[in-house]
């Protein structure tokens, strides 16, 4: 895998939740995009 463009977060508190929460649905769509469409409507039936 490449870790190149992976984030660290350090959950200490000083970091908001919403900003949290940002980087995370940010790498999710990020991920989702790079999907087939197949794969995409795979995990859409999960969620």
């Amino acid at each position: 895998m490449n870790k190149r463009l992976w984030n660290t977060i350090i959950i200490d508190g000083s970091t908001p939740k919403g900003e949290i929460e940002r980087l995370i649905d940010n790498s999710y769509m990020l991920v989702v995009s790079k999907m087939s469409k197949k794969d995409r409507q795979s995990i859409t039936l999960h969620i």
